[in-house]
């Protein structure tokens, strides 16, 4: 348990410039996020009006999310050249581009090409504000500071989401594009003056040393054990929450507004969760944790899916359900730092792909599911992946930190 302890909680105080690079890593991450959950409210009026399926439609994100997950571990890279600042800069700008041509698009294909842009941003802003963290961060505090920025996207949840759901109810869902990525890049473009622009490299040694990083993880079994398990793992909590929002307006009939309000809720406790997540694995153990709140949040998805109770029922079970993905996020997340010490910054960049690619995966399964058997298929099927990866996490991932015996799973 002392160990668990040492990882997540931070050793020393943090400086004001600490706290002053996380509150503005923490903005970028929001924006970031406002490009990710921007359709899920949206998914059913875009659906009408292009005259195509939801299921359909909810593969607007899956689009943003493919580029991205493929990008990320190589934007990384760039950003060790070029530094963290320049390249977060290009991703704030790519995201509010993504806005302004999707208010306009004609036709649902052009939309959808518009949401590719959104890919460059989403991999820039992930890798390099994790970079940011492992460059400016002691060991001692890394996981600590990982944890504080993570917050800031189902912040995006929080505020962005009603944001969404209001505009799109008074002026349409045009202008919901218009008014949230394209607000919010501006709102981090001003933050970004407190990012350092330096990246973590040595002069001329971005080139190599990153790219044999990446071959060392993936040739490691507990690494690669990670971050397929939490691959899994993502898709079933990614995939649920693209296809939420449609779930709440055709099975119970909400607007898109209230909707809004409805996930926001859901991200707001998983926040809670992140925040408990730490006294929890401190107490229980890590691989416990991260079973015993996979289990419980798809026991929550399942009934709620499954038997759509009234509306303030199935918001109390999908509350449960970020909760407990909250804790049981957080808890994998400090398991995959554990996963290569010496090479931090390539492993928070696999982190990246994995939450993007959980989208893609997630998008298109749970399509598939939604169009073979309804909303309940999809809760039983995600409900299970998010246990059966968190069990294979729990039996196949090291616990690995400097100076410490490695502790083997089993």
């Amino acid at each position: 348990m002392s160990q668990s302890a040492q990882t997540t909680e931070p050793s020393g105080v943090a400086t004001r410039r600490e706290y002053t690079i996380l509150f503005a890593v923490i903005i970028t991450m929001m924006v970031n996020q406002t490009a990710v959950v921007i359709i899920s409210p949206l998914a059913v009026e875009i659906a009408r009006d292009f005259d195509v399926s939801v299921s359909l439609s909810g593969q607007l994100r899956t689009v943003s999310a493919l580029l991205s997950a493929l990008l990320a571990p190589f934007v990384g890279l760039m950003s060790d050249r070029l530094g963290r600042r320049p390249v977060m800069f290009l991703g704030l700008l790519s995201i509010l581009t993504c806005g302004l041509a999707s208010t306009v698009a004609p036709t649902f294909a052009l939309l959808m090409a518009a949401q590719t842009i959104a890919g460059f941003g989403i991999a820039s802003l992930l890798s390099s504000g994790y970079a940011v963290i492992a460059d400016n961060f002691p060991a001692e505090r890394r996981a600590w500071a990982v944890g504080i920025i993570t917050i800031g996207q189902p912040m995006a949840w929080v505020v962005g989401l009603p944001l969404i759901g209001l505009v799109a109810d008074e002026f349409g869902w045009r202008w919901s594009f218009l008014a949230v990525p394209v607000l919010f890049s501006l709102v981090g473009i001003v933050a970004l003056r407190y990012v350092p622009a330096s990246g973590g490299a040595p002069s001329g040694a971005a080139g190599s040393r990153p790219l044999a990083s990446l071959g060392t993880i993936l040739r490691e079994r507990s690494p690669r054990s990670w971050i397929l398990a939490e691959l899994a793992a993502y898709s079933g909590w990614a995939g649920s929450l693209v296809f939420l929002g449609a779930f709440y307006i055709s099975e119970h009939g909400r607007s898109t507004a209230l909707t809004g309000v409805l996930l926001s809720v859901i991200a707001l406790a998983f926040v809670v969760g992140s925040l408990f997540s730490n006294r929890i694995v401190i107490r229980f153990g890590i691989r416990q944790t991260m079973v015993w709140a996979a289990t419980v949040s798809s026991f929550g998805l399942a009934l709620a899916l499954i038997l759509i109770p009234g509306v303030w029922v199935s918001m109390t079970l999908l509350m449960l359900f970020g909760f407990m993905q909250g804790i049981r996020g957080a808890a994998a997340s400090v398991l995959g730092l554990m996963q290569s010490p010496e090479h931090q910054g390539a492993m928070m960049g696999f982190r990246a792909s994995v939450v993007q690619m959980g989208y893609v995966l997630g998008g298109i399964v749970g399509g598939a599911f939604l169009a073979a058997g309804g909303y309940a298929l999809l809760g039983t099927m995600f409900g299970l992946l998010i246990v059966g990866a968190s069990i294979a996490m729990a039996t196949q991932v090291e616990i690995r930190q400097p100076g410490v015996p490695t502790q083997k799973p089993g």
